[in-house]
């Protein structure tokens, strides 16, 4: 499939037709999480826990392959933005034996270290014996969503986010259709859930080596040195990442002492219901961020403001608009899920708050990628680790004492909005440029 103009002078056109796909594929992810938790509760709440527990486990080791995978995209754009396209192909090469060395060690230390992992992450009695066996499944899985994550983003990379939409179609839509199969056809309960994913994995990277076999894509060694800009832009996103999901990983903690494993369903389910809107949101930003990049990499400012100004407007109005929505239905929203009156009100509470934190997440993320495509690791680190980090804490500190578990959604609306106001200082600096002269344009 051809790969698009990413000089194109339309740019609400190509907006459109890269973010629309990216947008699309990750709305396929939110809606296979969804699904995913709705079979699995079924099996009752110990199940669901152990879902919960263990879904940031994933995010933990993929933030490593979102990391490259951001960094390779944004150094495959400015490549072709210079008119360098055998270098793109080079960087291509480089990052797939990175994510390939990645993937086995990930499988392996799951492997060797899986009970250790398990009763770190609060996993004990029943809970302990129902996450364990999807654990090693689940390792194999994540491997080989390091080595998907990677071909994703090369393609966005490209200007070829439909193919990237395609292939997550049928991931996620063939795990939809295998998960009742494995886990109440074949009775194989939770582990069936990682059985599914599986299997439509192995289906979706033999579709990414057919599409990579073909001369003008396919991926060639260079030398080393041209990792150096893909670690440059993509380690600092995979610590924000791998910060971010710690930091689930900890309120998942904080919410089990609480109460157990109702309390851990509740905080979950409204986190995955807010993932619903972030992840399309995400999905959108990565897909225009090769925009950006092609635009530094030609050394236009004018094209890289427009092109801001035009992510900022939409991503604000989309999730003021829904940040309302679920407010107001968060109750019907949570009843979809679960049955339980308390888990019902417990989950729709938190759900009310962490939905007003959808507008300042649109705001930030925008940031964030301008600061990637510019090539400015340190300030996108900083900005990405404020949300779910240094200014999370804080706020935890205050509010739960105070609040209980609910305070813990109100801790991450705090750290959402402040991180937002951050967010405004290299939005700013992109808008608005300094003259030669100092002066603001």
């Amino acid at each position: 499939m051809a790969d698009s103009d990413l000089s194109d002078p339309d740019l609400y056109r190509l907006m459109w037709r890269l973010g629309l796909p990216a947008m699309a594929g990750l709305s396929l992810n939110a809606l296979h999480q969804a699904v995913d938790a709705a079979f699995v509760g079924r099996l009752g709440s110990d199940a669901l826990a152990a879902l919960v527990v263990l879904a940031p486990l994933a995010g933990l080791v993929a933030a490593a392959g979102i990391g490259l995978g951001i960094g390779a995209a944004s150094a495959t754009a400015r490549s072709l933005g210079a008119g360098r396209p055998d270098q793109a192909r080079a960087v291509a090469g480089l990052s797939m034996t990175a994510a390939l060395v990645l993937a086995v060690c990930a499988v392996g230390g799951l492997w060797s270290f899986g009970e250790g992992v398990l009763h770190l992450l609060g996993a004990r009695g029943a809970l302990l014996a129902t996450a364990r066996p999807y654990l090693l499944i689940q390792a194999l899985t994540i491997g080989c969503a390091i080595l998907q994550i990677l071909c994703d983003f090369l393609a966005i990379g490209r200007g070829n986010a439909a193919f990237s939409l395609k292939t997550l179609g049928l991931c996620f839509g063939l795990n939809i259709l295998l998960d009742p199969l494995f886990i109440f056809g074949l009775n194989l309960g939770l582990a069936g859930a990682a059985w599914a994913t599986l299997c439509a994995q192995g289906v979706t990277l033999c579709v990414w080596a057919w599409h990579f076999h073909t001369p003008r894509g396919r991926p060639t060694l260079g030398p080393l040195r041209l990792l150096a800009p893909v670690l440059r832009v993509g380690l600092p996103e995979a610590v924000a990442v791998a910060v971010t999901t710690i930091s689930l990983m900890a309120l998942l903690r904080i919410a089990t002492a609480f109460g157990g494993a109702d309390e851990v369903a509740a905080l979950g389910l409204a986190l995955r219901l807010v993932f619903v809107v972030m992840l399309p949101l995400e999905g959108f930003a990565i897909g225009v961020q090769p925009i950006l990049s092609h635009a530094h990499g030609r050394a236009n400012a004018a094209r890289f403001a427009a092109t801001l100004r035009r992510i900022l407007c939409m991503c604000g109005a989309i999730t003021a608009a829904l940040s309302i929505l679920f407010s107001m239905g968060a109750r019907p929203l949570v009843r979809l899920f679960v049955v339980d009156p308390d888990t019902v009100a417990q989950a729709a509470e938190m759900l009310s708050y962490l939905a007003l934190s959808l507008p300042a997440v649109a705001l930030r993320l925008c940031a964030q990628i301008s600061l990637q495509a510019t090539v400015q690791p340190r300030m996108a680190t900083l900005l990405g680790l404020a949300p779910m980090g240094w200014l999370l804490w804080p706020s935890m500190a205050l509010l739960v004492p105070l609040f209980g578990p609910v305070g813990i959604a109100i801790s991450v609306l705090v750290a959402a909005w402040l991180a937002a106001f951050l967010a405004l200082v290299p939005i700013r600096a992109a808008l608005f440029p300094l003259s030669p002269t100092g002066a603001s344009v």
